[in-house]
């Protein structure tokens, strides 16, 4: 049951964590038609919300996925593919820490009146830190679903199926 629950609440977390950033991703058209000051609003205005949950669930996912991780380690391939996930938890932590943080720190200094001249270069580089944490994020729902699947007991054929509800 310990089991179940870990993998459970690592692939929810690996799905809250893919939202969140591909959510950023989704934004980007839209956020590319922006004047630099009118940028700074939105950023400024609608990501508290963002950062707390992915934060939440990357640490989360990177502990919980660790530990069942350790629990599959006499099963090959379900240790493997859980590893990686739970690398791929730490490598969203990475980018977000020496990606996202530090120009989320500067730009948190920024007023409409201040915004820098090369305010764009750290706004791309900034989107494309989240498309990196996306594919992480991707990659570990990937890779926790697989696992999953491959520990999965195959049903009943159609065939088999279609014959016991005859026999009812």
């Amino acid at each position: 049951m310990v089991l179940k629950c870990l993998r459970f609440v690592s692939l929810v977390c690996a799905a809250l964590a893919m939202g969140v950033t591909i959510a950023h991703d989704l934004e980007i058209p839209g956020k590319d038609l922006l004047g630099g000051p009118e940028w700074l609003t939105v950023q400024n205005t609608f990501y508290g919300g963002f950062a707390l949950v992915g934060g939440i669930t990357e640490v989360t996912g990177l502990a919980l996925t660790g530990l069942l991780a350790w629990f599959l380690r006499r099963q090959r391939i379900a240790f493997l593919l859980t590893l990686f996930a739970a690398l791929c938890f730490a490598g969203m932590l990475a980018v977000f820490a020496f990606g996202n943080q530090p120009i989320n720190l500067q730009v948190s200094s920024w007023t409409p009146r201040t915004v820098p001249a090369n305010w764009q270069v750290l706004r791309n580089a900034w989107d494309s830190f989240h498309a990196a944490s996306s594919a992480l994020a991707l990659l570990a729902f990937l890779l926790l679903l697989f696992a999953i699947l491959r520990d999965t007991q195959p049903s009943r054929s159609l065939r088999e199926e279609a014959m016991a509800q005859k026999d009812r």
